[in-house]
């Protein structure tokens, strides 16, 4: 775990004022560069790490401050604003130094200083990595003593470093929440989240079932010694699920997760980013404020420039975040994946909406964004679901429930594909939009069925029925 603190400063830090500010501030620490990044380390005459600084960040937009630190943090910071970040040893001597470069840099640039809490030492031994706590043999291991981690480029760096045997785990107290981008890059990477339960103990932050700490895989999920089976109540037993803590206290806003697919044709120039700009528009009001490859956000909403990092990274998937801003509309966040192949861009937008409890009404707006989305050529597949979570769209460490699907669409190009009658005579009906030549389909859930699983059941259903393989045989 490490101690962290970040200068949001007046001026912008260049590296030469970086290093000088760290040779008058830490004079008995020798100042090396991290290899293949900009990140500068601190170290011990005996080698040991006592703290990594990177340089300063441009922030296009003050909001990411209220995203990530609180509107304290925003109300506080100067305009323009860069980020420099300190990750420090979490004992005295690690807190010392950090605190020290946060407050000669505002001393010398303007601005204020946000700190994290004070971190512990439990897992951590002398790291490779400036972000890691330990390595194992099938995991690296972060630990975040934040309100709100984000999914920074220290996290992404380590999870590169670890190699592809080794999946990411992140270990945090119970008092901390994830981006959706740190949330979904945990998912996708087989990561982990270990909830600190406050005795000693960690819980998984997805399913809330007891973890225990193993030498060579990291962190696991426990798992009953069969010889004590037979010597095991009902009541034990119901005891190895999830920990009281992760379903005791459930969120009371709404998650609104929407996925839409777009492919866009080789020889036609791309509009990337439209798809998640009418989706703003229908289900939150403002348009998206900020995007990067990593958190925080530093570059104003831009697609031509989302497009030109795109078309340098291929044929590479990449992976761009974006959000809004936070105090206007409904707070959202979002993921784009970009894929190439042959030409055609693919492009995959997931995007979360947070509901205070009672504004579920926006839910109407689906029709719309599904019509809009259809119209502009951006849609080829949506699906639709709500989960229970925060209304700031962050994941805390407790039960969200199931989730309900709410419905899928499809657009133009997909109903082309498979004929109009295949999208009239399915297992549901559609509400369809457009002309028969630029036609798209929205199919909400079934009303009448009983619970989440019997309404996924059904919209799985119409999918398979819309299925490509199936084009032939509907279309005869």
């Amino acid at each position: 775990m490490s101690y962290d603190t970040v200068a949001l400063v007046a001026q912008e830090p260049g590296l030469e004022t970086v290093a000088r500010t760290l040779e008058r501030t830490v004079p008995g620490l020798w100042v090396q560069p991290h290899p293949g990044t900009g990140l500068l380390e601190l170290r011990e005459d005996d080698g040991s790490l006592v703290a990594t600084v990177e340089p300063g960040l441009a922030l296009a937009s003050r909001r990411e401050i209220g995203r990530l630190l609180g509107p304290e943090q925003q109300d506080a910071a100067p305009d323009p604003c860069w980020w420099v970040e300190t990750r420090a040893r979490p004992d005295d001597t690690g807190r010392k130094v950090a605190d020290g470069i946060a407050r000669a840099l505002t001393d010398r640039l303007g601005g204020t200083v946000w700190t994290s809490g004070p971190a512990d030492i439990d897992f951590r031994v002398d790291p490779p990595h400036p972000a890691v706590d330990r390595v194992t043999d099938r995991a690296v291991l972060v630990t975040q003593d934040r309100t709100v981690v984000p999914w920074s480029s220290w996290l992404a760096d380590a999870l590169l470093a670890g190699g592809p045997e080794r999946a990411l785990q992140l270990r945090t107290p119970a008092s901390s929440r994830l981006t959706l981008s740190a949330w979904a890059a945990l998912n996708s990477a087989n990561g982990l989240w270990a909830v600190q339960d406050g005795d000693g103990g960690h819980f998984d932050g997805v399913t809330g079932l007891p973890l225990s700490w193993d030498e060579h895989l990291g962190f696991v999920r426990d798992r009953p010694d069969p010889r004590d089976e037979r010597d095991r109540s009902v009541d034990d037993r119901v005891l190895r699920g999830p920990v009281p803590a992760f379903v005791e206290q459930p969120p009371t806003g709404t998650h609104l997760e929407v996925r839409l697919s777009t492919v866009h044709p080789a020889g036609v120039e791309p509009r990337l980013g439209l798809g998640a700009e009418i989706l703003a528009s229908c289900l939150s009001g403002p348009s998206p404020t900020a995007w990067g490859h990593h958190e925080p956000l530093t570059l104003a909403w831009d697609p031509a420039g989302m497009l030109a990092s795109a078309r340098h990274r291929a044929p590479e998937r990449l992976s761009l975040h974006f959000a809004g801003p936070w105090e206007l509309g409904h707070p959202y966040t979002g993921r784009i994946g970009l894929t190439w192949v042959d030409g055609v861009l693919s492009e995959e937008v997931t995007m979360v909406v947070g509901l205070e409890q009672g504004a579920e009404g926006v839910l109407s707006a689906l029709d719309e964004a599904v019509e809009t989305l259809g119209e502009a050529g951006v849609l080829d597949t949506l699906w639709v679901r709500r989960f229970n979570g925060r209304p700031d769209t962050t994941h805390a460490p407790v039960w969200r429930g199931l989730g309900s699907a709410l419905g899928i669409a499809i657009g133009p190009r997909r109903v082309e594909r498979v004929g109009i009658p295949a999208t009239e005579n399915g297992p549901l009906r559609g509400t369809p939009f457009g002309a028969p030549e630029h036609r798209s389909v929205w199919y909400p859930a079934p009303g009448d069925v009983d619970g989440p699983r019997q309404a996924l059941r059904a919209l799985r259903a119409q999918w398979e029925h819309l299925a490509p393989e199936k084009e032939s045989r509907d279309r005869g």
